[in-house]
């Protein structure tokens, strides 16, 4: 029987048309095999190429090359949302990216009048584990050769062993997140920029001031450094020196387009700060008749205790933003200051935000002697007042200042989560508003202002404990303040801390970029205004308003026209700086809400504030906003 079946069985197979028809099923299987993986109509209209593979790569990358995550487009099969929809309450509470590779921690972000961003603040890395995600590449090397994981942050080196402003990256956002969207500079100018002040200068060129002595024995002192990068050339150029070393500094930009530095400190790596090293005399950046720049020192400005006080930092980023009459208003720790433009700026206290009493620096114990399991610890802490360069601190309105957060020196303080606005309309008289207070209280938390006008906190510590190892008590719900209604409102949790060493910032498309806190990759969180519900309840993209032209240099603020593709809905056009962000230090952060009429459906017309002390040069974003708060895409202009 056994023998009967195997010579059918072979004839069947070397039969001239078993052969053929075999023949004609494995061409008719290869060739939907190749179809299928060449050719896709997802979501597309007829067949699309995707280039030839053989049956090998196929394998490799269909199962051991996991494919990038893409968070740039929600509707992308790699996001990694479940069940791939976007949350039904992201129109709520935003939604955050999957975190993404970052080649530098980026303690430093600085949007570009191209829309370009700058970051920097660590070696960057030079090697990888290739053909793997971020959630699986851990292990790095860095330009210095130093080796570490990805996610572990600060307790893997001493003091400042990796963090050094020397690697830059330019990232634009329009190609994505990976390496072609990135161009990373590696040592491209004696400097390291840790620590600096970054702001642009011009419509082409980006000012960075100040800086750091990287941690390298025998490496240059750069604290007193100013440098150039040329956003279309793409070279980075020396300036002039500070006549101070401005570790920690702040800058004000005037009427008149000079710079005026104050604070900052001569920092000696491993050794303690003193008296003498701290920069407590301010400086002025203006132009010679020959075209160059030079600093001026402002000795009518020099505080010690206003700008060089030890014990409360007030040396350590001064919150400074320029007065609507012309004066530059400082906040340093607790105390309030301005400088005197018709007195040479001749610096005058003006005032203090009242610091919180009560400090518990004790345990309380509970000990029972008759049951010596029975023994409980409570530290008892008192909430700070918002100050110190703990703090967070953006321009809201004409003259209003919203100070976020912060910490006490005092022991048995934990960080602030407190709200103030300081109005600045009399810089000589200011006034100090108290706010809805936050849901948590944050230390070295970034502070970044919506196209809405609403302003978006995130990170953040509710205890600070050192420069060394601030992981503890991290905060991974960000918040967004309704600055119109006075509340706050808790958003969808991110999945990194981000603390002392992050950065925040908005995107012209109305994302927030966000990286740093000691490790080497960044996030996109999507704010609420992004999506709506559709007629079945779903939540999906909004349907934005868009501008369609508009000048990227304006030089005669009045009666502008934008073009738009419908006005009736347009209920606001916001104007905010373009960001710069480093220590929770938002670089004269300012927003304003611009008059404006609808000439017809495509056009509106706006005007912009004409007094330089209300708006000074520099780069701005402009949004339109819809009558349901959804802003359109946002277009950067140079206003001179």
């Amino acid at each position: 029987m056994i023998s009967f079946l195997k010579n059918k069985v072979l004839k069947f197979f070397f039969n001239k048309k078993s052969i053929k028809y075999s023949f004609i099923f494995f061409l008719f299987i290869s060739i939907g095999f190749l179809l299928g993986n060449h050719f896709s109509f997802e979501g597309k209209k007829g067949f699309n190429w995707e280039g030839a593979k053989t049956f090998n790569t196929y394998i490799k990358k269909k199962y051991y090359v996991q494919k990038t995550v893409n968070p740039l487009d929600l509707n992308s099969k790699n996001i990694e949302l479940k069940d791939r929809k976007i949350p039904k309450d992201a129109d709520l509470k935003g939604f955050w990216s999957p975190p993404f590779d970052w080649p530098v921690i980026a303690v430093h972000s600085i949007l570009l009048p191209d829309e370009t961003v700058m970051t920097f603040g660590s070696y960057g890395i030079k090697e990888k584990e290739e053909g793997k995600n971020i959630s699986q590449n851990k292990k790095l090397k860095l330009t210095d050769n130093f080796e570490l994981e990805r996610d572990k942050g600060t307790k893997q080196w001493k003091h400042h062993d990796v963090l050094s402003g020397v690697d830059f990256v330019i990232w634009d956002p329009k190609k994505g997140i990976d390496k072609s969207s990135q161009k990373v500079f590696h040592r491209p100018i004696v400097l390291d920029a840790f620590c600096s002040v970054v702001r642009v200068f011009d419509n082409e060129n980006v000012f960075i001031l100040g800086g750091n002595l990287e941690p390298k024995h025998g490496a240059p002192d750069t604290q007193n450094a100013t440098t150039f990068y040329n956003i279309k050339t793409q070279k980075f150029t020396k300036g002039r020196n500070l006549n101070y070393d401005r570790w920690y500094g702040s800058i004000v930009r005037t009427a008149e387009n000079s710079f005026i530095m104050v604070g900052g400190a001569k920092i000696l790596h491993h050794k303690e700060l003193t008296q003498d090293r701290i920069s407590h005399i301010p400086e002025i950046l203006t132009s010679n008749k020959d075209g160059t720049l030079s600093w001026k020192i402002l000795k009518e400005g020099a505080s010690e205790e206003l700008l060089g006080g030890m014990k409360g930092e007030e040396w350590s980023y001064p919150k400074f933003f320029l007065s609507s009459d012309g004066n530059p208003f400082g906040i340093s720790y607790n105390k309030l200051w301005v400088m005197d433009k018709e007195n040479n700026y001749k610096i005058l206290k003006v005032g203090e935000i009242p610091l919180a009493t009560g400090g518990i620096s004790e345990k309380i114990i509970h000990q029972n002697p008759n049951d010596e399991k029975d023994y409980k610890e409570l530290s008892a802490l008192t909430i700070s007042s918002p100050v110190g360069d703990k703090g967070s601190a953006v321009m809201i309105d004409k003259d209003k200042i919203l100070i976020i957060g912060g910490q006490q020196k005092e022991t048995g303080y934990a960080a602030s989560n407190k709200t103030i606005i300081i109005d600045i309309s009399d810089s000589f008289n200011p006034k100090i508003i108290n706010k809805k207070s936050m849901s948590y209280p944050r230390a070295f938390a970034d502070a970044t202002i919506l196209p809405t006008g609403d302003v978006f906190v995130n990170g953040g510590t509710a205890v600070y404990q050192s420069a060394d190892d601030d992981t503890y008590f991290s905060n991974f719900t960000p918040e967004i303040y309704q600055s119109n209604d006075d509340i706050w409102k808790k958003m969808s949790k991110s999945n990194f801390r981000r603390n002392y060493h992050s950065t925040s910032l908005l995107l012209p498309d109305g994302r927030i970029f966000v990286a740093g806190g000691d490790v080497w990759n960044a996030q996109l969180f999507y704010p609420p205004y992004l999506f709506s519900k559709d007629s079945k309840g779903k939540t999906v993209l909004a349907k934005r308003p868009k501008i369609e032209e508009l000048k990227k240099v304006i030089s005669k603020r009045k009666k502008q026209i934008m073009k738009v593709d419908d006005s009736s809905e347009i209920e606001k056009i916001s104007l905010i700086s373009t960001g710069s962000t480093t220590h929770a230090q938002a670089s004269e952060l300012k927003h304003l809400s611009l008059n404006f009429k609808k000439i017809n459906k495509n056009q509106i017309e706006f005007d912009i504030p004409e007094d330089k002390n209300t708006l000074t040069d520099g780069t701005y974003l402009i949004f339109t906003i819809s009558n349901s708060g959804i802003p359109s895409k946002g277009k950067i202009t140079y206003i001179k």
